[in-house]
């Protein structure tokens, strides 16, 4: 079984005044959507929404989603979102999928990441069983990230203070495999307005999701 796992539960202080992930990049379709969409358009087997700031405005957009029968659909609350930072909502997530023989983990930032790259991951995965897959364009390490099950226990160890999943990338980089793909939108995250604003008509219109 193949999990996703989304991180969905920072405060997005650096995005205005509003939550970035309630944003709509076309009418009715929020990010935190689009990337949940993308995953739920692909091969895997279970998705985990792991939320913290303004979690009940999170829920609003995506309990709609959880009634998919074809792909289980299911929200975590990361009661240590603050003080623990993106690697409590990673342990959170991670510790709901531990049946898992591997898990997708992204950001729920980037709305441009193409259903086409995560099953060509988990194609890859079945095939080749390696302990780290990233894809990548243009030579630039994109999400979501694969991690094999043989690494779960370390992971539920990382902290923000010792750089949290860079921690098991770097100590095992020699078993990480990068699988390039033809789309920027592994790319794309959005931190700021400015990133928003750099993103193209075609862009937000999906043209480049696949």
């Amino acid at each position: 079984m193949i999990a996703g796992i989304i991180l969905a539960a920072g405060e997005s202080k650096r995005f205005s005044t509003q939550n970035k992930l309630l944003y709509e990049l076309n009418p009715g379709i929020s990010i935190i959507e689009s990337v949940l969409l993308a995953f739920m358009k692909s091969d895997i087997h279970k998705i985990v929404i792991v939320t913290g700031h303004e979690s009940a405005k999170i829920l609003e957009k995506i309990d709609k989603y959880k009634t998919n029968i074809h792909i289980p659909v299911i929200s975590i609350f990361n009661e240590n979102y603050i003080s623990g930072g993106m690697s409590s909502s990673v342990k959170s997530g991670l510790k709901s999928v531990t049946e898992a023989d591997a898990v997708l983990i992204t950001p729920a930032d980037i709305p441009l990441m193409p259903t086409r790259t995560i099953n060509a991951m988990i194609e890859y995965f079945f095939h080749n069983t390696p302990d780290i897959l990233i894809p990548t364009f243009n030579n630039r390490k994109g999400h979501p990230i694969l991690f094999k099950s043989t690494l779960f226990a370390e992971i539920l160890a990382i902290s923000e203070k010792l750089r949290g999943l860079k921690e098991i990338t770097t100590k095992y980089r020699n078993k990480v495999v990068l699988l390039p793909t033809n789309n920027p939108g592994i790319l794309k995250d959005l931190d700021t307005l400015n990133d928003l604003n750099k993103f193209s008509d075609n862009s937000m219109n999906g043209k480049n999701s696949l």
